[in-house]
C-alpha cells in the first residue's frame, strides 16, 4: 500500500516550477519596462476632465455630431453611451506634440469599439475607431473616425453621472443606434 508523503507528484511539481518561472518572467519584464519608459510615459487619467466635440462616422466621412469625455480613468462617447456602450478604461501617454491614448467601449448586444487616438497640444483630436460585432455566423467590422477639438466650456458630466443616466435607456428605440 502506497503511502502519501504529503509532497506533490512529479507532474504537479513540474507545473508549479513552470508557473513560478512564468511569474518571475512577468516580474522581470515589468521591471525592465519601468527602467526603459520615461517617468509618466504611461499615465492613467492623463485626459481626465477633458471634453472634445466633433464628428464621428465612417473613416472617409464622419457625419454625426458627438463628444468624447474623460473622467476617473474612463472615457466615453455621447452617442455610444446612448446605444448601450459602457464607458471604458483608457491608457494615455504623453508624446511629442500631444497625448496618445487607447481604450475600448463594450456593449452586451452591439459589440465593441477599439479607440486609438491622439490629442494634439493645440486641443485637436483624431481617433481611429474599429467597431466589431460578432454574430454566430459572421463578424461585422467597420473603420470609423472621430475628429474634433477640445471644448473647455462644455458642461462637465462625471463617470458616475453617465452610468446613472444609462440605466433605463431604450437603445432599440434610438434611431442613431441602428448604425451599430
Amino acid at each position: 500500500m502506497a503511502r502519501d508523503s504529503g509532497l506533490p507528484s512529479d507532474g504537479v511539481r513540474n507545473r508549479m516550477i513552470a508557473s513560478d518561472k512564468v511569474g518571475q518572467m512577468k516580474f522581470l519584464c515589468s521591471m525592465i519596462l519601468c527602467l526603459v519608459l520615461p517617468a509618466g510615459a504611461l499615465a492613467d487619467g492623463l485626459l481626465d476632465g477633458r471634453i472634445f466635440v466633433g464628428l464621428i462616422g465612417p473613416a472617409g466621412s464622419p457625419d454625426l455630431a458627438d463628444e468624447l469625455r474623460f473622467d476617473d480613468g474612463h472615457f466615453w462617447s455621447g452617442i455610444c453611451t446612448e446605444c448601450g456602450f459602457v464607458p471604458g478604461l483608457y491608457e494615455a501617454r504623453r508624446t511629442e506634440g500631444g497625448i496618445a491614448f487607447t481604450g475600448e467601449l463594450e456593449s452586451d448586444s452591439r459589440g465593441h469599439f477599439r479607440y486609438d487616438g491622439f490629442v494634439a497640444d493645440d486641443g485637436d483630436i483624431r481617433v481611429d475607431i474599429t467597431w466589431e460585432r460578432k454574430r454566430w455566423y459572421w463578424t461585422n467590422r467597420r473603420a470609423l473616425v472621430f475628429q474634433g477639438a477640445a471644448a473647455p466650456d462644455a458642461e462637465f458630466a462625471s463617470l458616475s453621472h453617465i452610468l446613472a443616466r444609462m440605466n433605463g435607456l431604450d437603445i432599440d428605440g434610438n434611431p442613431r443606434c441602428a448604425r451599430f
